[in-house]
């Protein structure tokens, strides 16, 4: 009715009707308060549930039968207004949506419930918002209680967002300096006693080893001289070395 310029009779009370025809403009707006009070009696009759309809008193003006409406068949779903107190009492932030949105969603709950006749104060707003939070904004808990003079919901959220950014700035650098230590591990080539295990060479077998090649040096130095020189037939050299050749 608004967008087509049907509301005048729901804005504006009844005026006087004219009685001088020679006055054009309250006869003009008299027409069209009438106008306007016709067609919104039609639109009310026709979309008001049938129930309703039956029990309303006949009325020649539509804005007191808005009125007789509003007075007596608003609506208050008590199980919505349940749904909406719950939420606003056991909604907690879970430090992922961001504060802003957590404090905003409560407040959406908070007007809802004030909607449907539920009486908060402000106050009570503020000290939800506040117990919904966790331990790591407890020195704005500890801030607000202290202080006297009451923040407004605003303020409130202000100091609360600026401190959601100052705690993920300190948990950012502490992630960097994880990361650049795991970096750094990486780089550096593995100690060759990794483990904290040394390698030790086995006594036995080196010992053997040297046994087996003065063995071998001295097996080989008997063999040279047990040779017999075929020209001299002397032992100790052979026939390409002998000196009398």
């Amino acid at each position: 009715m608004t967008l087509q310029n049907l509301d005048l009779a729901l804005r504006v009370d009844e005026p006087s009707k004219p009685t001088d025809v020679n006055i054009a403009d309250e006869r003009s707006f008299y027409e069209r308060w009438e106008h306007s009070n016709r067609s919104c009696l039609m639109v009310m009759k026709y979309t008001m549930d049938k129930s309703i309809k039956e029990c309303v008193p006949k009325t020649e003006r539509a804005k007191d039968l808005l009125e007789y409406v509003k007075a007596n068949y608003t609506k208050v779903d008590k199980a919505e207004m349940a749904t909406h107190l719950k939420l606003l009492t056991t909604t907690v932030y879970d430090g992922v949506s961001g504060v802003r949105d957590h404090i905003i969603k409560l407040r959406h709950y908070f007007n809802k419930a004030n909607e449907m006749k539920v009486e908060l104060g402000e106050n009570f707003l503020k000290w939800l918002i506040l117990e919904s939070l966790p331990v790591s904004f407890d020195a704005v808990k500890l801030t607000y209680n202290a202080l006297k003079e009451e923040w407004t919901l605003e303020e409130l959220m202000s100091i609360v967002v600026q401190h959601e950014v100052s705690l993920k700035k300190n948990e950012t650098h502490s992630l960097g300096l994880v990361i650049d230590q795991v970096s750094n591990m990486k780089k550096k080539p593995p100690h060759k006693n990794f483990g904290g295990f040394k390698q030790f060479k086995r006594k036995g077998n080196s010992n053997q080893g040297t046994s087996n090649a003065s063995a071998s040096s001295n097996a080989a130095k008997s063999e040279k001289f047990k040779r017999k020189c075929n020209f001299c037939h002397k032992i100790g050299h052979k026939q390409a070395d002998c000196l009398k050749l």
